[in-house]
């Protein structure tokens, strides 16, 4: 993808929707950047559940180890 948008985030879910196993739900832990948030823009799969993180928890976000 170009760019990282909700848009974008809308077609990852996609994607790792067709991927679970019927029966069965994928969990993606995300932190509090725009396109992860709920709304009438983001579309969330019916197999796929969306954790998100407290808004500020470094020790649980392994990225923020390579920015900081």
């Amino acid at each position: 993808m170009p760019t990282t948008n909700t848009e974008a985030m809308n077609e990852h879910l996609k994607e790792i929707s067709t991927q679970v196993s019927p029966g069965a739900h994928a969990v993606l832990v995300c932190d509090g950047a725009g396109w992860h948030q709920k709304g009438r823009r983001l579309h969330t799969p019916h197999n796929v559940i969306l954790l998100r993180l407290p808004p500020y928890s470094p020790e649980l976000n392994p990225m923020e180890n390579i920015w900081g």
